[in-house]
């Protein structure tokens, strides 16, 4: 059985009650990091829930968009944890977040299953950090008939047009390449007065930008997240 589970923002008073009880039954806990380096944010909030002792291994994937080198260490992260899997019988990988959403998860299941056609995928929910920094900025995503989208700062940018030129709330992520585009986008359709934004959101370096059009200045972290619209509580 592989566990996919989402450890939330970075807050760890954040994570599930479930989260908490699967990491301390896994046999082996895997965790994504960087090609560039051993560090892992996920591992950063749920490590202290993991007992002493449970083997805790880091699986590198690249920061590219570049599909050939992501299969390529897909399909070996994959063969690594099947290993496991033959061996231990259960296994956890963590992911910030939820699994669901916009996680390496997803991609490194698929390849275990074809490794392991009867391997066992269940996803632990975690709290999202649209859902995280709503709540830090006290806004209502949605209420009555109204809704709420998710989308990456990545998409088309016909795609994002749309989004953004109606009235629905919008949490964008993975806006740190094209936050300046972006935030030109969010004034053109006359949304940027109702932006706020947020970096590295329940984690101690968090940063909420009194005006997105700051974003313009620089390259912001990767984990910078838009929200759109909405109802302010204060």
């Amino acid at each position: 059985m592989l566990y996919g589970i989402g450890v939330g923002p970075g807050d760890p008073e954040l994570l599930t009650l479930k989260a908490v009880r699967v990491l301390r039954e896994a046999r082996h806990v895997f965790v994504a990091s960087s090609s560039r380096n051993e560090h892992s944010l996920a591992l950063r909030v749920a490590g202290s829930h993991i007992p002493k002792g449970t083997p805790v291994e880091r699986l590198s994937f690249p920061m590219t968009r570049d599909r050939e080198v992501l299969e390529r260490a897909w399909e070996e992260n994959a063969r690594r944890v099947a290993e496991v899997l033959t061996r231990e019988k259960t296994a956890a990988f963590l992911t910030l977040g939820d699994p669901a959403l916009f996680s390496t998860f997803g991609h490194l299941a698929r390849k275990v299953k074809e490794f392991l056609p009867g391997v066992g995928i269940v996803m632990v929910p975690g709290i999202t950090a649209a859902q995280a920094a709503a709540a830090r900025l006290n806004i209502l995503l949605a209420e009555g008939e109204g809704a709420f989208v998710i989308a990456s700062g990545l998409a088309q940018e016909e795609v994002l047009r749309k989004f953004t030129g109606g009235a629905t709330s919008i949490a964008l992520y993975k806006v740190y390449r094209r936050a300046e585009r972006i935030v030109s986008l969010l004034e053109a359709t006359g949304r940027l007065r109702e932006t706020r934004a947020i970096s590295f959101c329940g984690f101690p370096e968090e940063k909420i930008y009194e005006d997105p059009r700051d974003l313009s200045h620089s390259t912001p972290p990767y984990f910078t997240l838009l929200l759109v619209g909405g109802k302010p509580l204060d």
